[in-house]
């Protein structure tokens, strides 16, 4: 049976689904963002809606973000960068966009921003930048890259993360960890001398009683050894703190340097002896230079402490010389080694390598010869030494040097 529509009702249908077919092709030009404004018919009459677009919620969204967010072209200009990015680098909108990104990063960390530029064309990805804002202050942030098309073009969006907070964060732990470790190894390294020391008053009072003036002496004696060791222990400790808060100044006279390594050498003659250790020392006659005589004498005297206590038995070979406009030190032993992890770690505070815990000591004898070496505009580094032990090796600027021959 076949229903019949009459005229009006074939009037309607078609009416309908030419509306249906206007909201239809109305969606698609919103969608398209083909349309700016729509036009709706009611009761009251037509009524005007501006359509603020799709991307105006983003829109509000990217400029209310706490990050930086920055679209870049292929070549890494920035085509557009929200008010967070601007406040980073301390300059305004108009002075941002239309310039090379890079511009905004330390001269050093230019051509590594430029191979993530490339790598974010691909792909997304995440590494840590410094912004250089224009107060001078450098900031450390993240940046995570992403591949974007812009109206058919190949392009980057990037969120700027600011991650000062996070390293302030981190800095504080690692202090707090470093105050744990600090006092654990110190209290261990102090409890030693005491007990050592109240044992050898408690025999000098016996001996004291019996009368025996030997063993009085002999008491005496290790006991000022112990009150020496400790002394050593507290101004390591006093150095390191002056260290932390920039305070150890250098007192620089002309001095000569060779005098400083001989005088270092005899210093640790008893210490050498105990430990069966024969020192070898080849020394220029005369290395004149602007020097902490007193600083870098206990630079260097932590150094050859160390050759003796991880070479003990075998012979310590020290050998100074100027070339090349430097004073070089070269103090060698043949004992233990160090890992090659380890070779740059052994100059940190309160840093000792994972062989040498057996050894005692506060891990900061070479961290306080870096320094006091450094603040004389000179280097040190660990070398491994070919055949067994370990080479240290310090390199000092000459300042009117004059170098005679060698004896």
């Amino acid at each position: 049976m076949k229903a019949y529509l009459k005229p009006s009702g074939r009037l309607e249908l078609d009416e309908l689904r030419q509306r249906l077919q206007e909201a239809e092709e109305t969606l698609d030009a919103i969608r398209s963002g083909e349309v700016d404004a729509l036009v709706v018919s009611g009761p009251a009459g037509e009524k005007v809606f501006t359509l603020e677009g799709a991307e105006h919620p983003y829109r509000v969204l990217v400029e209310s973000m706490n990050e930086g967010a920055v679209s870049l072209s292929k070549e890494g200009t920035v085509l557009y960068c929200n008010s967070a990015f601007a406040r980073m680098v301390g300059i305004s909108l108009d002075q941002i966009m239309g310039h090379d990104v890079c511009e905004f990063v330390p001269i050093e960390d230019r051509d590594a921003l430029k191979k993530l530029i490339k790598q974010g064309l691909r792909e997304p990805i995440r590494a840590e930048m410094t912004l250089l804002p224009s107060s001078g202050a450098c900031l450390p942030t993240q940046f995570s890259l992403n591949p974007v098309d812009l109206e058919g073009k190949p392009s980057i969006g990037v969120i700027v993360t600011d991650l000062s907070e996070r390293k302030r964060q981190e800095e504080a732990e690692a202090a707090v960890r470093m105050r744990d470790e600090f006092l654990a190894i110190a209290s261990h390294e102090l409890r030693t001398p005491l007990s050592t020391l109240g044992l050898r008053l408690g025999l000098l009072e016996r001996h004291a009683i019996s009368g025996d003036l030997n063993q009085v002496q002999a008491s005496v004696n290790r006991a000022k050894e112990q009150t020496e060791r400790m002394r050593r222990l507290v101004d390591r400790l006093l150095d390191v703190s002056q260290l932390a808060r920039g305070r150890l100044k250098l007192e620089l006279e002309q001095g000569d340097l060779d005098e400083v390594v001989k005088e270092a050498v005899e210093r640790f003659t008893e210490v050498a002896s105990n430990a069966k250790c024969e020192v070898r020392l080849t020394a220029p006659k005369a290395i004149r230079m602007q020097i902490d005589r007193f600083r870098l004498d206990e630079a260097i005297g932590n150094v050859i402490s160390n050759a003796i206590k991880y070479g003990a038995g075998k012979p310590v070979t020290i050998d100074l010389k100027a070339k090349d406009g430097k004073a070089i030190l070269v103090v060698q032993d043949r004992g233990i080694g160090i890992p090659e992890q380890d070779l740059s770690r052994i100059f940190g505070r309160f840093e000792r390598t994972s062989i040498s815990r057996n050894y005692g000591g506060l891990g900061l004898g070479l961290y306080i010869a870096k320094q006091v070496i450094e603040q004389h505009e000179g280097s040190i580094r660990a070398e491994n030494r070919p055949g067994g032990g370990a080479r240290i090796v310090i390199e000092l600027p000459l300042v009117k040097s004059t170098a005679s021959k060698e004896n």
